[in-house]
């Protein structure tokens, strides 16, 4: 058997058995005390809040002086942005879907464009069937539901087992359609579609 560099008489407080390699000797610690309660947390620092109650209690800040100086703020003059109205998503109820109903299009005529000069064909054509697709799923059900109320299944008979494609669309002049929709909205999905 293996010895290793331990003396077992010192780890068990008396003499070792020359048979087992290590022996350990355990104890509690019958100071340790359970279900004791916190102590409270240290007070905080005062000098802070005390410096700002007695700067809002002082009639007289020390900045008093530039204050008064300061001219009056003027009016804004930011202007609101030049862009075409078709392009302002303020007027939107949905500008993120909006946003997303031209973001993979757009990805995807651009790498289709630009893409073959700085990459191979085939990686150029993977890549734009895969923003087209997730084109297809973003437009199917999530924009086409949230701009316009588009909705469109297949329903299968099961008796005859023929298959049927359910289409729906909220019209915004509708008033019996469940899904009121937004005029931007509208023209802006059909249009960009």
């Amino acid at each position: 058997m293996m010895q290793h560099g331990f003396d077992n008489s010192d780890a068990a407080g008396g003499g070792g058995d020359a048979g087992h390699d290590l022996e350990f000797a355990t104890s509690v610690d019958g100071s340790v005390q359970q279900n004791v309660p916190l102590p409270p947390p240290p007070p905080t620092n005062n000098v802070l809040s005390s410096m700002t109650a007695a700067a809002g209690a002082s009639a007289n800040p020390p900045y008093a002086s530039y204050s008064s100086a300061a001219p009056a703020p003027s009016a804004s003059s930011y202007a609101p942005s030049a862009l075409p109205s078709c392009l302002q998503f303020n007027n939107s109820d949905h500008p993120a879907a909006c946003l997303f109903h031209v973001l993979f299009k757009g990805l995807a005529l651009l790498l289709y464009s630009l893409g073959s000069k700085a990459m191979e064909d085939i990686l150029v054509t993977v890549l734009c069937i895969i923003l087209l697709a997730a084109d297809f799923w973003v437009v199917k059900n999530i924009t086409g539901r949230l701009l316009v109320g588009l909705r469109w299944w297949n329903r299968v008979d099961p008796v005859t087992g023929n298959t049927s494609w359910i289409f729906e669309s909220a019209s915004p002049s509708s008033p019996d359609v469940h899904v009121e929709t937004n005029t931007f909205d509208y023209k802006f999905f059909w249009s960009i579609l």
